[in-house]
């Protein structure tokens, strides 16, 4: 943590290039690299650079596979109630520990930026491996790349953030209700409301799908194994993604709240860039999508005039996790300390400046929907 009284407010352009941790080449996206069979299917990319989603493909198959296997045969085969439940308990940890924010971001990434030569794998992560960790089958690309990029966190957007006070836990209740409930009901809704019937049919295909599959296997092949694999996950997943969610949208400019640079913030140099694909410039991915992962860092280096044009907010250290608890636990003077300024030193706020800057962009945004610039 960075102490107030000896370094005060951090300013980007002091940094030297070691201390740009985003800029090095050392990336943790997967666990291991396959043998052989990495090798066989390097072929099927479109881009080298994505090389780590495939290792991480790979790395939750076989994980997933026999760990799915092993959950159903112990409930099977009777064995004691505290066995059944602990492979059940160890199964959704070692996922939420190892793979779930991994396959979140490059679910979410590949979702925007395909990375396979043929259709068909590149609807693997969203309807194979995404109902493992909790995401309805069909749904994440009309949800996110569709509903949230095109609506842009403004008001046709169910995920959207501004209306609520962010700061409030009574307002993230509403707001996770909406999140992870209210999903079944407003998604239908959204493509109606917009006209997109085609990826409606797709949708509820994939949710009917989905919950038939879940309704079946409870209840005729086993409801704890079942539990532990689809439902459990759903709760947590769905969790994940809507504090997530808030987290990444949590401060909206009240004065240019269209703005990309308004709606959101940047995270550089923390540790989870380099799980989840560089996810901390969302600023950028919000005005340029379809941008591969590996360039956000620089492009965030060749783009700062735009940033500070824009007068968007740069954290240095913090993922957006760290930043949504900091935020709701009332926080904003730690939070101030993790504030990178980007401009010239003699346009450097304080502390205390900052911390009323990020507190005023809390506040509840109403107004008709339109769309980001």
């Amino acid at each position: 943590m960075c102490k107030t009284e000896e370094v005060g407010v951090q300013m980007l352009q002091k940094l030297k290039p070691a201390e740009r941790s985003d800029l090095n080449e050392v990336r943790n996206e997967y666990l291991f690299r396959t043998p052989i069979l990495s090798d066989m299917l390097l072929p099927l990319l479109k881009d080298k650079r994505d090389e780590p989603m495939l290792h991480l493909m790979l790395n939750i198959a076989e994980f997933v596979i026999p760990s799915v296997t092993l959950n159903y045969a112990v409930n099977f085969a009777a064995f004691p109630a505290w066995v059944r439940h602990l492979c059940g308990v160890t199964h959704v940890v070692m996922m939420l520990v190892l793979f779930l924010e991994r396959f979140m971001l490059m679910m979410h990434f590949s979702s925007h930026r395909t990375i396979f030569h043929h259709d068909a794998l590149n609807e693997l992560q969203v309807w194979l491996y995404a109902p493992f960790f909790g995401v309805p089958t069909g749904v994440y690309k009309l949800h996110h790349v569709i509903m949230h990029h095109i609506e842009n966190n403004h008001e046709l957007d169910a995920s959207s953030t501004e209306k609520f006070q962010r700061d409030s836990w009574a307002h993230f209740f509403r707001y996770w209700l909406r999140f992870v409930w209210g999903v079944w009901l407003e998604l239908p809704m959204y493509c109606v409301q917009t006209k997109r019937l085609e990826w409606g049919v797709k949708l509820v295909s994939g949710l009917s799908t989905y919950l038939v599959l879940v309704v079946l296997l409870a209840k005729y092949v086993n409801f704890t194994a079942t539990f532990y694999i689809f439902m459990l996950p759903y709760v947590v997943g769905m969790t994940g993604l809507a504090f997530g969610n808030w987290s990444q949208h949590i401060f909206v400019n009240p004065q240019d709240s269209m703005s990309n640079f308004g709606l959101t913030y940047n995270c550089i140099d923390n540790a989870a860039n380099k799980r989840s694909f560089n996810d901390g410039y969302h600023a950028i991915h919000h005005t340029n999508a379809r941008l591969h992962w590996s360039e956000l860092p620089k492009y965030f280096i060749e783009n700062q005039d735009k940033h500070i044009a824009g007068g968007a907010v740069t954290f240095r250290g913090l993922d957006f996790f760290e930043v949504g608890v900091y935020t709701m636990t009332k926080q904003l003077d730690k939070l101030a300390r993790y504030y990178v300024h980007l401009g010239p030193e003699d346009t450097k706020p304080t502390l205390q400046e900052i911390e009323a800057k990020l507190k005023s962009w809390l506040v509840p945004i109403e107004r008709e929907a339109k769309k980001a610039q």
